[in-house]
């Protein structure tokens, strides 16, 4: 299962690579950069802490839920920015793997196992750092291309 989101990952950033090069991208956005690494930074520390019952988290799984949809609306609101909302709907989506899949999870089974967390911190790095990379490509779309001198 963790290959296939892996790939399934790799995929949609190749996506954001190519996007994010083209005329057809949104500009690069100081705030939905800070979106990401803010989000990314909360949702990893709460992925930390799921050792512990949800009960005693609910309250901050609850801000960063609602954080994350801030950032969904933000990013659906820029223009030609569709990939990119894209990414931030898996996020959210309580059946996508990502954070709000983890939180579902947590609140039915009540807390997790360092397996669970690790698997799940990886795929919402992962699902973040595409983000923030997609953002910080966008910055400087004119050093992206091979032609260009970029990656």
């Amino acid at each position: 299962m963790l290959v296939l989101f892996k790939t399934r990952w790799l995929a949609l950033g190749l996506a954001f690579a190519i996007f994010a090069c083209t005329p057809l991208a949104s500009p690069f956005s100081e705030q939905a950069y800070r979106y990401a690494t803010s989000l990314k930074a909360r949702s990893l520390a709460l992925v930390v802490s799921s050792d512990e019952p949800f009960l005693e988290r609910r309250q901050e799984v609850a801000s960063l839920l609602t954080d994350i949809d801030s950032a969904y609306e933000y990013a659906r609101g820029l223009p030609r920015n569709e990939v990119v909302t894209e990414q931030w709907r898996m996020i959210r989506d309580p059946n996508a793997g990502l954070v709000g899949t983890f939180a579902a999870e947590w609140a039915r089974r009540e807390r997790f196992g360092s397996v669970f967390r690790e698997e799940f911190a990886g795929e919402i790095a992962f699902a973040f750092d595409t983000l923030i990379c997609v953002e910080i490509t966008k910055k400087a779309a004119d050093d992206c291309s091979p032609d260009q001198g970029g990656q």
